[in-house]
């Protein structure tokens, strides 16, 4: 029963002490938080245009600390992109997802240019 109720916890982690992010794409993101051991993907609930090219994200949650609740948001220059979910992840899985992300960003540019 612990287990059950342990694995259904939603990730969050604290505004605050976000060392660091990377976009990977329109919809998700590696946030470091407090330090580079702990990562999060965060996905947001629709594209969130420009993502990928923002040098500054504003973190908006409704406690002292951002969950996948539905209410907090990630605001950009252009518009605030609501989170859909927010999952802990360990360093392999960091560095599968951006590789991937490379990868998808790279074709993308073999199309434009065909």
């Amino acid at each position: 029963m612990y287990g059950e109720e342990n694995s259904n916890q939603k990730s969050c982690f604290r505004v605050q002490d976000i060392s660091n992010w990377q976009a990977l794409d329109n919809e998700r993101l590696i946030v470091w938080s407090p330090s580079k051991s702990h990562p999060y993907l965060v996905t947001l609930f629709n594209r969130c245009p420009g993502l990928r090219f923002e040098d500054v994200l504003i973190f908006e949650s409704t406690l002292w600390r951002t969950c996948s609740n539905y209410n907090d948001n990630i605001r950009t220059e252009l518009m605030p992109c609501t989170i859909k979910d927010i999952k802990e992840i360990n360093e392999e899985e960091v560095n599968n997802l951006i590789e991937l992300a490379k990868s998808s960003k790279e074709e993308l540019v073999l199309e434009d240019n065909q």
